[in-house]
C-alpha cells in the first residue's frame, strides 16, 4: 500500500494534463529542485517545499518552510507541522493542484527517470503559445534559480446551484362571519278589489262542491 498523488499545473492557459505519481516509500518530498520525487518546475515551488511522510498508521503532509505555502482543502497549513492526509484531500502549493489518495495499492513505483520526464511534459504545457523554447534549458533554469515569492493563483470551483429560500408560510385568516342585518320583508298587503275577487272565488268553490255531494247522495 503506497500514496498516489495526481497533479494538475494551474500555470497552463488551456486545460492541463494530469500527471499521476504513486510511491511506496515511507517519505517523498514535493518539490523544484532534480531531488525532489514530484518536481514542479515552476519558481513559485520551493526546491524542497513539502513532503509527505508515513506515521503511525496512516500519512501526514508537513510543510518545509516554503516561499509561498501550502494549502490542504484550501487552509493553509503550519510549516513543520504536520497535518493528516486522507484520500481525495486536495493539496495547493506554487499554482499546483494535487490530489492524494493514501493506503492504495501501487502498481508501479516511480522512477528518477519517470519523475524528470513528467517535469519536462509539465513545464511544455506551460509554455505552449510562447514560441519555441528549449524546454530542457528552461527546467535548469528554474530548478537552479531562486524562489520567486508571488500571490498563489485562485482555485477555480464550480458553481453551486442553490436551492430557493423556502417560501414563509402564513396562516390563512378565518373568514368573518356577518349576521343578516337586513330587515324582514314587509308582508304583501292586497288592495279591495283583488280581495273580493278571491272571496268571489272561494265561494263559487264551496257552492260546487255542496252541489256534487248533493248529488251524490242516494
Amino acid at each position: 500500500m503506497g500514496v498516489r498523488i495526481t497533479v494538475r499545473s494551474l500555470w497552463t492557459e488551456v486545460a492541463s494534463s494530469t500527471f499521476v505519481y504513486e510511491f511506496a516509500q515511507s517519505r517523498l518530498v514535493i518539490g523544484r529542485s532534480r531531488s525532489a520525487d514530484v518536481q514542479l518546475p515552476h519558481t513559485a515551488v520551493s526546491g524542497s517545499h513539502a513532503s509527505i511522510r508515513e506515521q503511525d498508521t496512516g500519512y501526514v503532509l508537513v510543510d518545509e518552510g516554503s516561499t509561498n505555502g501550502t494549502r490542504v482543502n484550501d487552509i493553509r497549513v503550519v510549516p513543520g507541522r504536520p497535518k493528516v492526509l486522507r484520500s481525495h484531500d486536495l493539496v495547493d502549493l506554487g499554482g499546483y493542484r494535487l490530489t492524494i489518495d493514501v493506503g492504495v495499492p501501487v502498481a508501479q513505483t516511480m522512477s528518477a527517470r519517470l519523475t524528470a520526464d513528467f517535469a519536462r511534459r509539465i513545464l511544455a504545457e506551460q509554455l505552449a503559445g510562447k514560441g519555441e523554447p528549449d524546454v530542457e534549458a528552461e527546467l535548469n533554469a528554474i530548478q537552479s534559480g531562486p524562489d520567486e515569492s508571488v500571490d498563489l493563483l485562485p482555485i477555480l470551483k464550480e458553481a453551486v446551484s442553490e436551492p430557493p429560500p423556502p417560501r414563509e408560510s402564513r396562516p390563512s385568516r378565518p373568514r368573518e362571519s356577518r349576521p343578516n342585518t337586513d330587515p324582514p320583508a314587509e308582508p304583501v298587503k292586497l288592495r279591495r278589489s283583488e280581495v273580493a275577487v278571491y272571496a268571489l272565488a272561494a265561494l263559487v268553490v264551496a257552492t260546487s262542491i255542496v252541489a256534487m255531494a248533493l248529488l251524490m247522495r242516494p
